[in-house]
């Protein structure tokens, strides 16, 4: 059949044309979606979905990840016979994390979808260490430091199995418990075997290097810091060269750091990850614009730089020409809108109080 062809053209361009980011894949494979549809090929337009969320994995926007999930979803729902659940189990821990991160998804709706993931968990023989892992991250966000340490221990006792993250990624995760308890020694020390590339993943230990800079600068220990951005910065490049924008949150995190020590790489990175906010899903520019206010408050007068920022950017200028008090005020309106957003969601007030204390 002619469609077929013009499907497999398309995912052969996505696999063999190195230099597509992964924008430009997801672009092709919504092309091979569509066509698969207007054909009522669902089996094709179930494994172009696969390969679609897989390539979301790599972008700061949760929406077509969630709109191409749902599909998959419904698909096997009205299909079991024809597809496995385990082809999407381990991309449903994706969309766990993403419908956190949309202030607009409810609680009730969240916890919803944590039991249906459960249960397909279960019912397919798997443990229990992602549904725990996702408890922990959101009561680690919420600042319930007892609540995070209570499923982190329930996650680490769960058996491992072929659903739970790996190895980089599960002490990558682990480490942000004491970073966040102010516990960064020990943080440092469990973090060795990252640090020494013993384990890796696709964002780890750049994810590593970025929160460890960071706090240890935080910790008062300048020459670790400064070591560690070193290391960072290589992993950066890397990632920035592949346009991968899953690490928005730890380039805010490099650019608060930088913003006493060294300005022209601050304004380097804001300039390199700023259209990956402006992009992103409201989790990830809440940290973005935290960190960026925290950097901010950083720079002891006032100053008019160049930066090259979207046109989509609310504040953004033609003459492309920024004063850092406009700049500071825009990442603290950002960033309390969006605490507001959360804390009503959540029933919490961490996120206000976080942003309150950057404040000055």
């Amino acid at each position: 059949m002619k469609y077929t062809l013009e499907i497999q053209k398309i995912l052969f361009q996505v696999d063999d044309n190195k230099t597509l980011t992964p924008k430009d894949k997801i672009r092709l494979l919504k092309q091979a979606a569509t066509i698969a549809d207007e054909n009522d090929d669902i089996e094709w337009g179930y494994d172009v979905r696969l390969q679609l969320i897989r390539e979301c994995y790599y972008v700061a926007s949760a929406n077509d990840l969630i709109t191409e999930f749902s599909w998959v979803l419904n698909a096997y729902e009205s299909h079991p016979d024809w597809f496995d659940e385990n082809d999407f189990l381990w991309q449903y821990k994706w969309v766990l994390g993403e419908m956190y991160d949309n202030s607009k998804v409810s609680m009730e709706q969240i916890r919803s979808i944590m039991e249906d993931f459960k249960t397909r968990l279960q019912r397919n023989g798997y443990g229990l260490r992602p549904y725990y892992d996702r408890l922990y991250d959101e009561a680690l966000i919420l600042n319930k430091l007892e609540e995070a340490k209570k499923y982190l221990d329930l996650r680490n006792e769960a058996p491992d199995d072929a659903m739970g993250s790996c190895q980089a990624c599960t002490l990558d995760n682990e480490l942000d418990y004491y970073l966040v308890t102010g516990n960064f020694d020990e943080a440092y020390n469990r973090a060795q075997p990252l640090l020494s590339r013993q384990f890796s993943c696709a964002h780890v230990p750049a994810r590593t290097f970025c929160a460890l800079c960071y706090y240890a600068d935080k910790s008062g220990k300048p020459g670790l810091a400064t070591e560690l951005f070193t290391r960072a910065e290589e992993e950066m490049e890397i990632l920035i060269g592949k346009n991968d924008e899953n690490l928005v949150v730890s380039a805010g995190m490099l650019i608060s750091y930088l913003l006493d020590k060294n300005e022209e790489k601050a304004w380097y990175y804001l300039n390199k990850t700023f259209p990956w906010y402006v992009e992103g899903d409201d989790y990830c520019r809440y940290e973005y614009a935290a960190h960026l206010l925290e950097g901010l408050n950083k720079l002891k007068e006032v100053k008019q730089i160049t930066l090259d920022l979207p046109n989509e950017f609310e504040i953004y200028r033609p003459d492309h020409l920024y004063h850092t008090d406009a700049l500071k005020s825009y990442f603290k309106k950002t960033a309390l809108e969006l605490a507001e957003a959360f804390d009503t969601r959540n029933n919490s007030n961490a996120f206000k109080e976080r942003v309150s204390a950057l404040i000055i």
